[in-house]
């Protein structure tokens, strides 16, 4: 890998800053969640780093060594939520089996949603285990996490994702009922950890995977998972939370515009999928969000190390002239099986064509 390290006239903390205020930097910093990544970075299988957030952090910390260019920080998540919150079964990848941990549907028909229980935050599925590893990054000087996904991802987690997608058009009143119980678990789960933490020393990283109009259109979105997503920011923006990226995974193009009505502080990040178009997103997000994305995970994770110097390099050209500002990232999750060598492109193609 070429070390043109030598060129940077900001510290990695420098450049974060100046970005989030919206000042100029040196060049384009790389951001990564990267659990998976992590995990054989330190050497343990995925089924250890989500089943225990202690192993999670010191992963985090392993991969922040191995790789400090990446600007990551230990994280602990995953996108199939919900079920387990609600009583359903946990799968756990391991042996490597799997990406990340999946889960079993609690109900298979419309009239079970009344009878779900009301988790207690406390003790619910994931959000027993991110309680853990919040109070080991706040006692190492990191942000806490609060509760992230929108309530759609967990509501289709709990139904199943093809229960759901038709209960949407056949039994609309079951999803609001579902979104509702689904909505206010979040909002319990957030004052919790926000009165736990305090609310300048929690950040959201806000996952947004079942609204795609690849799976909803613009009216459903409209109609069944907006006015959900807009009160639990309602509530964040009461709070005075600052901290916020919200990762669009799928195409969400023809839902952008909606989210000019969601109250977002400044400075939000916004990922999108290499399914989107960084220059569109950009402007309908506006000069006042940070652009971030879109590398293909699929080129990172299987192309050849030419093939991923050719993506980075067209994620940056375009992501530069975002006039919020650019995060190069991958279009979701750092897939864990990459291999070095790809890597190593990613970074030398970042050094070579990432400076203003």
């Amino acid at each position: 890998m070429i070390d043109f390290t030598a060129k940077d006239t900001m510290t990695a903390k420098e450049r974060l800053l100046a970005l989030a205020g919206g000042r100029a930097i040196d060049r384009v910093p790389f951001m990564s969640f990267a659990l998976g990544f992590a995990a054989r970075v330190r050497g343990i299988d995925r089924g250890e780093i989500y089943r225990n957030p202690e192993k999670a952090f010191a992963a985090g910390l392993s991969f922040m060594k191995a790789y400090p260019w990446m600007n990551g920080e230990p994280a602990y998540g995953w996108a199939d939520k919900g079920a387990w919150e609600f009583g359903g079964k946990i799968i756990w990848p391991d042996g490597d089996r799997y990406p990340a941990p999946w889960s079993e549907p609690v109900i298979s028909r419309p009239e079970e949603v009344d009878s779900l229980p009301d988790p207690d935050p406390a003790a619910a599925g994931m959000t027993l285990m991110l309680d853990r590893f919040n109070t080991i990054s706040r006692e190492n000087g990191f942000p806490a996490s609060l509760p992230g996904g929108t309530p759609t991802t967990l509501s289709a987690g709990i139904a199943g994702r093809v229960n759901f997608l038709r209960w949407l058009i056949k039994y609309p009143e079951a999803v609001h009922k579902l979104q509702r119980k689904v909505t206010d678990f979040i909002l319990r789960a957030a004052e919790r950890t926000i009165r736990e933490y305090g609310v300048e020393n929690c950040s959201l990283d806000c996952g947004v995977p079942m609204e795609s109009n690849q799976l909803i259109s613009v009216r459903m979105f409209e109609s069944f998972a907006k006015p959900y997503i807009r009160e639990i920011f309602d509530y964040y923006a009461s709070k005075g939370v600052q901290k916020i990226a919200v990762h669009l995974c799928g195409d969400h193009t023809w839902n952008l515009a909606h989210w000019n009505d969601i109250p977002l502080p400044r400075r939000t990040i916004f990922s999108i999928s290499d399914e989107m178009d960084l220059e569109r997103t950009g402007q309908i997000i506006g000069k006042d969000h940070i652009l971030a994305g879109n590398i293909n995970s699929g080129i990172l994770c299987a192309g050849t190390p030419e093939m991923v110097s050719m993506e980075v390099r067209r994620c940056l050209e375009a992501g530069k002239r975002h006039p919020g500002g650019f995060v190069l990232m991958p279009a979701c999750e750092f897939p864990p099986d990459t291999p070095l060598e790809n890597v190593d492109a990613l970074a030398d193609a970042l050094f070579e064509y990432g400076y203003y």
